[in-house]
């Protein structure tokens, strides 16, 4: 027996084996050690090695234990009875259930999907296609590094170079742009696999090989990761087997050309799927292509700085904005609720397509209240039916199903003759339609309402469904009653009335005759025993009645299991119908839940536009409105428009900041707007202001605003206006990576990187702190120079906080400043949680630290320090005498916008609102060296007339000697 183990986990190396032994599932050697740890079971020894085993019949509890450990399971079963003297009983693996494969009902999270995942490197494209057993779900896609470029420019270095030294070149340059690339789709795959959450994942060897892909998978957290030979991943191989696979001719209906890479990860991910299920998915449709463009791009930081579906705490569903709107009644409604949050639309006709059909049901709230009632109904359709596709139904389930069907068709009779959108009542084809109603119906007839889910033990089948069944189940109960009628049978055949029917162990059942009655003894009547009173007699029918009543309960159990499977295998006609109703429910119970949610919260229709505005009033932030008291939160609004200012002129002409009267037009525009703040031309608003004043929450309630428009929800907000996004970008907090190796400010960088490279005129950009991991001076400069590029370059709509108020110096035609009121009385600090324009005061960052109780010792001191550090700030070299303005941006050589040094007139400008707002000098914090160096390193050379030179060396070398 021992060898036969050996021989079955010699197969499933990579599995803990479930090996049968009578009533028992043992593991052995490596298996019982890792399992009896997991699972905390009493480790024991067999022939001196390791083992340990579970109760066959509860073995499901520790199956779901192992799968949340990340384990696959190879369930080895007996293939027969074991018969005394014939050897070995006969076992193999029946089923292997892994984190990515498994449909059972107990192993799954009801409301989001279970993906497995398919990685690899086809033709220089990065192809991830993801599948849902449990649902049906199959797609496939590609990104090509950089969107394309460094890719194309590889291939062309590498075919279309002559001679060994442009070789050399291409290869060093094929280098630099192999590094760029692969971090490129590092971090599409970061977003992908965020954006999925699978539990499983088949990678190709040497893919692996490339560290920042190999550290995306080391970093998700419970992701089983299967390495994969690259010949498995076989592109032009796929293209023939999956067309097949499907009864297709080609995959071009679905969206793929024949020589797709993306068909290379399809194609090796079905083939792992049917080889591990050991059973058919007929329920399995052709892949469908995942187009990026159909959606709004939200990377993997975004999405998690903005706890779309997984808080930054415990990464829970609490406080999320997936558990505001989340108001589904269906397992299918809250796992797609969950795909239009991380996926919105980026069309304008599908959102409002969404809106429509929300907006319809918000303005019938009876209509709405009957709908969510019968949605309540409808069980999770979708994984039922797959259940039955491959064969893993029980009654209980095919019960589900039949409600389900009946609760969809009680939906579809509430919509009708409403007037209701199309997303909201699809027309479904009449045989479709009587399909599944036949199914419900046959389900109905056959199934008791309390069925066992075991099909060893009888129970599932209706009285008055099967003739033959019945009978049985008749001769089980009434077997007196059938051996008397057939005794009276014989009596009146026979003439001998005193014919009895009676019982021994030895020879059954039997007639007994006594001797005055011999001579009427029946031709048929066969002989069994002799008495001195009389006889024993027994017939064929009797013997037949006797085989039937005691093998009554085996036939019934038999005949029920029988009838059981052919009621399931002729559902299986209805899979695909039933998974149409399915996505069908879901889709209404999306749109109820929204229409719900924004009756309940008090949200508004959003009007979607195409031209690149951001119009809010009375805006607010949907999980921290919903925790707070009703009336508690402080609502704000705001205004963006990035279009182009018809007095700009265009990037790489000085368009910057070319005409003072033009800035100060507009900061006189903006001191004047109303609470919404600025210029209606304005794309790009800076908000200053104190911590804990809100700015984190303004910020994230702008981006979740429109990203819920997106989605197809209603917003909270009193009016909205939202201008059509591409991408929605938010870096906010600090936040540090320890296992890739980087710090807060790096996390910050990449962050911030990724945003300046892939950004819009169409985006969504949310930052707050940038420059902040780093010195004051580092930061500022970099923070300068972000704020330039995403006003001069991207020109997007941009909402930028900061603690740097010198950036509170920037004029732009794009730009207005925003800030955080608050109230100071007596040396007192309330903030009013509100916008308004302008910017900030201060930071209040000492009344903060009040506010979180440090030592009035450390406050006094730092109020002391704040002072001197000020005035010495004040004193140095170049900051006296600034204006009122701000350095004007000159444009790079490449015309690319900002990225040039303030010019020496511009200087002297900006330098008066920090001689405003600070007072005197601290001659002991810096030496005269270290502030005639540190304006040596300032000077404009190339600005300055010999006379302006002399004047300074002069000035310089007076100080030096005062000093």
């Amino acid at each position: 027996m021992m060898d036969q183990y050996r021989r079955i986990k010699a197969r499933y190396r990579d599995a803990v084996l479930f090996f049968r032994l009578g009533d028992f599932y043992e593991m052995f050697f490596e298996d019982a050690v890792e399992v009896s740890a997991l699972l905390d079971l009493t480790l024991t020894k067999r022939q001196g090695e390791p083992m340990c085993g579970i109760p066959y019949h509860a073995a499901k509890p520790y199956i779901a234990r192992l799968l949340k450990h990340g384990k696959k399971i190879a369930v080895c079963e007996q293939l027969g009875e074991p018969k005394a003297g014939k050897g070995i009983v006969d076992r193999d693996v029946v089923e292997v259930v892994t984190p990515g494969t498994t449909v059972e009902e107990d192993f799954l999270e009801q409301g989001a999907n279970n993906y497995i995942v398919a990685i690899c490197l086809s033709r220089r494209r990065l192809c991830v296609a993801y599948l849902d057993l449990s649902t049906g779900e199959f797609r496939a896609h590609s990104r090509e590094a950089s969107a394309g470029e460094s890719a194309a420019r590889g291939d062309a270095a590498r075919w279309d170079v002559a001679g060994e030294s442009a070789a050399r070149e291409s290869a060093a340059r094929e280098s630099a742009e192999d590094a760029s690339g692969s971090a490129v789709l590092a971090e599409f795959l970061r977003s992908e696999l965020y954006r999925l959450g699978p539990r499983e994942a088949l990678v190709q060897q040497s893919l692996l090989e490339l560290r920042p892909i190999a550290q995306v998978l080391a970093e998700s957290e419970g992701l089983v990761v299967n390495r994969y030979p690259d010949w498995s991943f076989d592109a032009e191989r796929s293209a023939r087997d999956l067309p097949r696979r499907f009864g297709l001719a080609s995959l071009k209906g679905y969206g793929f050309a024949d020589d797709a890479p993306e068909l290379a990860a399809a194609g090796a991910l079905l083939r792992y799927v049917d080889e591990t299920a050991k059973a058919a998915t007929p329920h399995l449709s052709p892949p469908l292509p995942y187009r990026e463009d159909e959606f709004v791009g939200i990377d993997e930081g975004s999405r998690k700085n903005l706890e779309l579906v997984r808080n930054l705490g415990d990464s829970g569903t609490a406080y999320t904005l997936l558990s505001v709107l989340d108001s589904t009644h269906t397992a299918p409604g809250a796992r797609l609720l969950r795909q239009w949050l991380l996926q919105p639309l980026h069309s304008r006709a599908g959102v409002e397509q969404r809106l429509e059909a929300v907006d319809f049901l918000y303005r019938d709230q009876r209509l709405l209240a009957a709908l969510r009632d019968t949605l309540a109904s409808v069980r999770d359709i979708e994984r039922l039916a797959s259940r039955v596709a491959m064969d893993k139904a029980h009654a209980k389930d095919l019960l589900a199903l039949r409600l389900s069907i009946v609760s969809c068709q009680a939906v579809r009779t509430l919509l009708e003759g409403r007037g209701a959108p199309r997303l909201l009542a699809p027309e479904w084809p009449e045989d479709l339609l009587g399909l599944v109603d036949g199914i419900a119906q046959r389900i109905e007839a056959a199934i008791k309402d309390e069925p066992s889910i075991l099909l060893t033990e009888g129970g599932l089948i209706r009285d008055g469904y099967d003739a033959e069944l019945d009978r049985l189940r008749s001769l089980s109960s009434r077997s007196r009653e059938v051996l008397e009628a057939y005794v009276e049978e014989e009596r009146s055949a026979s003439g001998i009335s005193g014919l009895r029917v009676r019982y021994n162990k030895i020879i059954g059942y039997y007639l007994e005759v006594s001797k005055g009655k011999l001579d009427a003894v029946p031709p048929h009547f066969i002989r069994r025993q002799s008495l001195v009173t009389g006889e024993r007699y027994t017939t064929t029918r009797l013997a037949e009645l006797e085989s039937e009543i005691n093998g009554a309960t085996e036939r019934i159990v038999e005949l029920e299991r029988s009838l059981f499977l052919s009621l399931r295998e002729s559902a299986k006609e209805a899979v695909p119908a039933m998974l149409s109703l399915g996505r069908a429910a879901a889709v209404q119970d999306c749109l109820a839940s929204f229409a719900w949610t924004a009756t309940a919260r008090g949200y508004t229709r959003p009007k979607m536009v195409d031209a690149p505005v951001l119009h809010i009033v009375e805006g607010r932030h949907p999980v921290v409105e919903a925790h707070l008291r009703d009336g508690a939160f402080v609502p704000n609004g705001l205004e963006l428009n990035a279009s182009a200012p018809s007095e700009a002129a265009s990037p790489g002409e000085g368009s910057a900041l070319e005409s003072a009267a033009a800035a100060g037009q507009a900061s006189a525009a903006g001191q004047g707007a109303a609470s919404t703040g600025g210029p209606r031309e304005a794309s790009f608003a800076l908000i200053t202001g104190p911590n804990m004043a809100g700015k984190s929450t303004y910020l994230r309630q702008t981006a979740l605003i429109a990203l819920m428009a997106h989605s197809g929800s209603f917003v909270p907000a009193f009016e909205a206006e939202i201008g059509l996004v591409d991408k929605i970008f938010c870096r906010v907090g600090a936040q540090d990576n320890l296992a890739r190796g980087e710090s807060t400010f790096l996390v910050e960088m990449h962050e911030t990187a990724y945003i300046l490279n892939t950004a819009t005129r169409h985006s969504l950009v949310v930052m707050d702190e940038v420059g902040r991991g780093t010195s004051t001076l580092d930061g500022l400069a970099i923070a300068w120079a972000v704020a330039e590029r995403l006003l001069d370059q991207t020109a997007c709509r941009t909402l930028f906080a900061t603690h740097y108020h010198e950036l509170t110096a920037l004029e732009h035609p794009r730009l207005k400043n925003l800030s955080l009121s608050v109230l100071e009385e007596k040396g007192e600090v309330v903030f009013l949680k509100r916008i308004e324009n302008g910017p900030a005061r201060s930071s209040f960052g000492i009344h903060v630290a009040r506010l979180a109780g440090l030592p009035e010792s450390v406050l006094a001191r730092a109020a002391e320090l704040q002072t001197w550090l000020s005035r010495a700030e004040a004193s140095l070299p170049g900051m006296a005498g600034r204006g009122a303005g701000a350095p004007p941006f000159r444009p790079a050589a490449d015309g690319g916008g900002a990225g040039g040094r303030p010019s020496k007139e511009s200087r002297a400008s900006a330098a008066g609102r920090a001689d405003a707002a600070r007072e005197g000098g601290q001659a002991g914090l810096f030496s005269a060296e270290d502030m005639v160096i540190a304006e040596l390193r300032g000077i404009d050379l190339d600005g300055l007339s010999p006379r302006e030179a002399l004047s300074r060396l002069a000035l310089l070398q007076s100080r030096l000697q005062s000093g």
